[in-house]
């Protein structure tokens, strides 16, 4: 019902457009300039008014694919384990400090969420189903950034930001807790258009035609899980 409704929407705007720009050719002819020129420049400034960032949003979102997106790894595991002897192997996804329980919740279906409070003031969630099965564990802090914890000394962490028209980035990370230090990034670039059956916030939401979705790749965004994977689960086999 939507896409009739967008359907019908273009078609009205297009018949009003071309009735527009006749209306301004018949009305320069009998002013004795070119009606031609002048019906076809109200015809391409209704078409702009409309469609005036499609074109820089390709170009930009081409650049940034091009340019910017997919696996990145500054540095390895076997150069991480030199740098810090004997951490490795003690290392595990579902170990939590416990020094630092603050308290435990209970849902409505028996799961549970255990809440650790770090001396920085960073805020662990782990959570836990109906069988008391580990789940992951939510690392908040002020900024607000979505974070989950991979072990003791890895988190996983994504950054969203804003481009021009329409483009948006999202990073994705896998960052040393204690240092800081980034070991991997996936990058990706995709538009904040949603698809025509959910809406939209402003008309601009509206512009299906660009919509953009991933592309950075699917063996990108595999070699990025597959590592994650290895630190969560200690594996020793590198990437």
């Amino acid at each position: 019902m939507l896409a009739i409704a967008f359907l019908f929407f273009f078609l009205l705007y297009l018949a009003i457009s071309i009735g527009l720009a006749r209306w301004v050719a018949k009305q320069a002819s009998r002013r004795g300039y070119s009606g031609k020129k002048w019906g076809a420049s109200v015809f391409l400034l209704m078409l702009g008014l409309l469609f005036w960032d499609w074109l820089p949003m390709e170009v930009l979102h081409s650049y940034k694919c091009a340019n910017n997106a997919g696996f990145f790894q500054d540095k390895t595991l076997d150069k991480w384990k030199v740098d810090n002897p004997g951490v490795w192997e003690t290392l595990s996804g579902e170990a939590l400090p416990e020094e630092y329980f603050v308290k435990e919740k209970h849902g409505q279906e028996r799961s549970k969420r255990r809440f650790y409070r770090l001396p920085d003031g960073t805020e662990l969630i782990a959570r836990y189903d109906i069988a008391g099965k580990f789940i992951a564990t939510d690392i908040l802090r002020d900024d607000k950034v979505s974070r989950y914890w991979i072990n003791q000394r890895f988190y996983w962490e994504t950054i969203w930001t804003k481009h021009l028209f329409h483009v948006r980035e999202w990073e994705e990370r896998i960052v040393d807790l204690k240092t800081g230090e980034v070991l991997a990034r996936y990058v990706d670039f995709s538009t904040n258009i949603p698809p025509i059956g959910i809406g939209g916030n402003s008309l601009s939401d509206y512009k299906f035609w660009m919509q953009k979705k991933s592309c950075g790749g699917k063996e990108s965004k595999k070699l990025f899980r597959e590592l994650k994977s290895r630190i969560r689960f200690n594996m020793e086999s590198e990437l």
